[in-house]
C-alpha cells in the first residue's frame, strides 16, 4: 500500500499559508474638529464634490461633526485638522486633547491660523465689548482671543477665508504621507497677473495683494475688491513698503481697521517690530 505521508509534497503546506487574503493596509486616521467657528472652511471641502469623496475614500474619517453624530472613540490621530478660534476652555481642552493624539496638527481657515474677524474684539474696547451684546453678563466667558498657535503646535496652515479648497487637495496628499508641504511664497499679485487683472494700486486703489500670501487665485481683486490678508503676511513680504505705497490711498487709520478685519493687524505689528 503507498505511504501516503512519504508522497505528499513538501511545499504543499507553505502553499496554503501563501493563499491566505493579504490584509489590506491601515487607512490613514483622520479627525476633521470645528471649535468656535460658522464652519465655512468646512463647507469649502464638501463643495468639492467627488474629488472631495475621492479624497475621503483614502481615509478612515474618525470624527466629523459635520457629516455624522457618532461619538469620537479618541483613538491615535494621524492627522486632526481643525477649524475655528478657541475661545472657550472647552474648545482649549478639545484642542489640547487633539494635539496629544494626533502627528499632525493641521489649522483650517483664518479664525484658527490668525484670529479672524473674532480677533476684532480685542482692538475695541476688549473685555467690555461683551456689554454692547449681553445685558447681563455675570458667568459669561470673555476671553481674548488667540489663534490656535498659542496653545499648541502647529504642523500646516490652510490659510484664508474661507480656505481655497483646490488649494486643500493640492497638499493635503503630501500630509497623508507624513510630509509637511513647501509652500512658495508669492504675493496674490502673481495669481492677479495671471488671470490678467489690472492692478488696483494702478489705480490709486488700495490693496494688500503685495505683502500678502498667494494661493487664492486672487478672487478679491479678480472681484475689484482689495485684498484685505485673510491668507496672512508672505514670509518676505514688505510692510514698509506696503505702508509707503498706501498713504497715498488711505489715511493710517483706515489702514489698521482694513487689518483688524482678519486679525493682520498683531502679525503687521510683530514684523514691524523686528524691522
Amino acid at each position: 500500500m503507498e505511504n501516503k505521508n512519504q508522497n505528499e509534497d513538501p511545499k504543499e503546506e507553505k502553499v496554503s499559508i501563501a493563499s491566505e487574503p493579504i490584509k489590506a493596509e491601515a487607512k490613514p486616521k483622520i479627525a476633521i474638529v470645528a471649535l468656535t467657528s460658522c464652519e465655512g472652511c468646512q463647507f469649502a471641502l464638501l463643495d468639492l464634490g467627488e474629488k472631495f469623496l475621492e479624497l475621503v475614500e483614502k481615509v478612515e474619517m474618525i470624527d466629523w461633526g459635520m457629516i455624522e453624530d457618532e461619538e469620537d472613540p479618541g483613538v491615535d490621530l494621524d492627522i486632526a485638522i481643525v477649524e475655528g478660534t478657541p475661545i472657550t476652555e472647552e474648545n482649549v481642552e478639545t484642542l489640547k486633547k487633539l494635539r496629544k493624539r494626533s502627528k499632525l496638527l493641521v489649522v483650517l481657515g483664518n479664525c484658527a491660523a490668525m484670529g479672524g474677524i473674532p480677533e476684532i474684539k480685542n482692538y475695541h474696547e476688549g473685555k467690555n465689548t461683551i456689554k454692547h451684546v449681553y445685558r447681563y453678563i455675570q458667568g459669561i466667558e470673555n476671553t481674548e482671543i488667540k489663534e490656535v498657535d498659542n496653545f499648541v503646535k502647529v504642523d500646516f496652515v490652510f490659510p484664508g477665508c474661507p480656505i481655497t479648497a483646490e488649494e486643500f487637495l493640492k497638499y493635503f496628499p503630501d500630509l497623508l504621507e507624513g510630509r509637511i508641504p513647501d509652500r512658495t511664497d508669492q504675493p496674490v499679485c502673481v495669481e492677479c497677473k495671471a488671470k490678467g487683472n489690472r492692478c488696483l494700486l494702478l489705480d490709486n486703489k488700495p490693496c494688500f495683494g503685495p505683502m500678502i500670501q498667494g494661493g487664492c487665485d486672487a478672487v478679491c481683486p479678480t472681484s475689484k475688491m482689495m485684498c484685505q490678508g485673510c491668507r496672512g503676511l508672505r514670509p518676505k513680504g514688505n510692510v514698509k513698503a506696503m505702508r509707503a505705497t498706501l498713504k497715498k490711498m488711505m489715511t493710517d487709520e483706515e489702514f489698521e481697521n482694513v487689518t483688524e478685519i482678519f486679525g493682520l493687524r498683531d502679525d503687521i505689528s510683530e514684523r514691524e517690530s523686528k524691522m
